[in-house]
């Protein structure tokens, strides 16, 4: 998602950013910060749409985040993290939810149709009300039902 995201945000631009180059390095980054007690970490396609919804279009950007961040903990400790936290929840909010609508413009250019549709929209529902997890359940064996013509709507 990530690697098609960028190419879809940066069309005009030679791309080395390829599912393999993004599964190689986020391997790597995780074996690497495992010993140190680091969390996995991903390539997310939500930060680069919500990088470029708040207008940066280079590397700067998340460069300049990740040298605030290392400064705040190395530089700062517990207190640097205190910091962030004086950041309200509504404001964080505010950047997800303008990064996941970024993410679902992206997708525009789909049309979904009759069953499809209503799988979309069920598993939307399904997923906001219960869980992920549920939805995935739930719409696996739908999707399967319509591709068979088992069901339709």
């Amino acid at each position: 998602m990530t690697a098609a995201v960028s190419r879809q945000l940066f069309p005009q631009e030679v791309h080395p950013v390829t599912e393999r180059n993004l599964a190689l390095t986020t391997g790597l980054g995780n074996l690497l910060a495992a010993p140190f007690g680091g969390y996995l970490m991903c390539h997310g396609a939500g930060g680069i749409a919500g990088h470029v919804r708040f207008g940066a279009r280079t590397a700067t950007a998340p460069v300049l985040i990740g040298l605030v961040f290392v400064t705040l903990g190395i530089g700062f400790g517990e207190s640097g993290y205190a910091l962030l936290k004086t950041i309200p929840d509504a404001v964080v909010g505010g950047l997800l939810l303008f990064s996941g609508l970024e993410l679902a413009l992206s997708s525009k250019p789909q049309e979904y149709r009759d069953s499809d549709l209503f799988l979309v929209l069920l598993m939307a529902a399904i997923g906001v009300a219960l869980n992920p997890a549920v939805a995935f359940a739930v719409g696996l064996p739908l999707a399967y039902a319509f591709k068979q013509k088992w069901l339709r709507i």
